[in-house]
């Protein structure tokens, strides 16, 4: 890493008033939280047609193998140094608001608060009947075997993926495909992107909407704009900085020159 560049980074950053960060999976990778979709050849179905309420219905099966090996390893994994130096300067008053497309919760596991989930959150499910809200890890298999019984065609869904208190189905706390985005977490994350003059996207490739439509309208209202992404991305001219490299040990960088200032 350019220390040159990350010292002009960090005071920059440090002399900011609203600095937004956007995070998205390659946030989470160095954690080594496995990519749903590298495990194209584990489902029957694409993850596409998997995520929706259509699947739940017609595939329960499928619906819920696909969410339980998600959430299991989800919570197979740790905050990374990229996760624990972002709440780090938060803590210290580095970081005004923090969004993520991320529905692993890691953020909120490395310390930081008050983050809007634009994609909802794997940490949690909820009975599509009544409501009641639950740990996720309710909703994973009692027996050790269940992802062996999948591979073998053996799998079924049981009275794991049903509401202890009314039957209803359990669902994910995540938006699935062709629901809209949570209202809060998006109005927040506009309302946030609008009065920024700092604005730090990491680990995303920018291409999903409407999420990127955030850096550009932080760029538009007169912020600089930093990306940390391994690929680039459509605003990499409109930004100050472009880092190719690992978030982890870019952040941890920044974060330890901007508390030493």
């Amino acid at each position: 890493m350019d220390q040159e560049v990350l010292r002009e980074i960090a005071a920059a950053w440090r002399s900011a008033n609203n600095i937004v960060v956007f995070t998205g999976a390659g946030m989470s990778t160095e954690s080594g939280l496995p990519d749903f979709r590298s495990k194209q050849g584990l489902w029957k179905d694409r993850p596409e047609t998997l995520a929706t309420l259509a699947a739940l219905k017609a595939k329960p099966d499928e619906f819920y193998f696909f969410y339980q090996w998600r959430i299991a390893r989800l919570w197979e994994v740790q905050p990374n140094p990229g996760h624990l130096a972002l709440a780090e300067l938060a803590q210290a008053g580095f970081v005004t608001k923090l969004v993520t497309q991320n529905v692993d919760g890691l953020h909120q596991r490395a310390g930081s608060q008050g983050v809007a989930e634009l994609h909802g959150t794997l940490r949690t499910v909820s009975c599509i009947k009544c409501g009641s809200q639950y740990d996720s890890r309710q909703m994973l298999p009692h027996n050790d075997t269940w992802e062996e019984d999948y591979k073998a065609g053996r799998y079924r869904h049981g009275s794991e993926c049903y509401c202890p208190r009314c039957q209803g189905q359990l669902r994910p706390d995540v938006v699935l495909f062709g629901e809209s985005l949570p209202d809060t977490a998006w109005n927040e994350a506009v309302r946030w992107s609008r009065k920024a003059d700092f604005f730090v996207v990491i680990g995303s490739s920018l291409v999903v909407s409407p999420a990127n439509y955030l850096p550009q309208l932080a760029v538009e209202q007169g912020a600089k704009l930093l990306i940390i992404n391994s690929d680039s991305t459509p605003l990499d001219d409109a930004a100050a900085w472009v880092i190719r490299e690992k978030a982890g040990e870019v952040l941890t960088g920044i974060k330890e020159l901007i508390l030493r200032m």
